[in-house]
């Protein structure tokens, strides 16, 4: 009822004869919260570096949402509704623990704090959840994948971020494994580009480890 709950496939284009990412998640419909192809899209317009490319995007209008205003329902505000996203990745990397050395599982952190980097310098945008499965590995460079939960920072904070008792709020910040510990320890803390930093610390000591 709550939570992205993603869902990743490798899938074959027939057409191009090639093999794809397909993924679908639960996003949060949210004004002003950006959705993860839009956000691809943006990216790719500022030409960021070590980010896979976004071939399509398209949101899926599930049974359920229609019954979302009746009147018969148990209404729940704490509740954050959702929306089915679809989308395709040009590439389908390898997982960042099948790393085949020390040197290329800090490489690929490197190349994928590059992508932060860009994107949060050129385009604004702020990750938000880097973590393990956050980056993946493809022809020998890291790539920095999954801007479901990515800020725009030209966009205004809606209200929702400021519900503390939204099931939804506490896991945007990031994956908690690798979440830095001002976030942990604040829950209305605003998340910062030097959380990110340190959750890609984390990165490498819980991969170390």
């Amino acid at each position: 009822l709550v939570g992205c709950w993603t869902c990743t496939s490798p899938a074959y284009d027939i057409l191009n004869k090639k093999v794809m990412m397909f993924k679908d998640s639960w996003c949060m419909s949210i004004k002003d919260v950006l959705l993860e192809g839009k956000t691809y899209k943006l990216l790719k317009l500022h030409n960021i570096c070590n980010v896979a490319t976004c071939i399509a995007f398209h949101d899926i209008i599930h049974p359920t949402v229609k019954f979302h205003e009746a009147k018969w329902t148990c209404r729940n505000e704490a509740v954050t509704p959702h929306t089915l996203h679809c989308l395709v990745l040009n590439i389908v990397g390898e997982k960042l623990t099948d790393f085949e050395s020390s040197c290329q599982l800090v490489q690929s952190v490197h190349d994928a704090l590059l992508a932060h980097k860009d994107a949060y310098e050129i385009a604004k945008i702020l990750h938000w959840d880097l973590s393990i499965g956050n980056i993946v590995i493809y022809q020998g460079k890291g790539i920095l994948i999954d801007w479901d939960l990515a800020k725009v920072l030209t966009i205004q904070v809606c209200s929702f971020y400021a519900h503390t008792h939204c099931t939804d709020f506490a896991v945007s910040k990031g994956t908690w494994q690798f979440m830095s510990a001002h976030l942990i320890k604040n829950i209305k803390a605003i998340h910062a580009v030097k959380d990110d930093l340190k959750s890609s610390l984390y990165i490498v000591l819980w991969m170390a480890l």
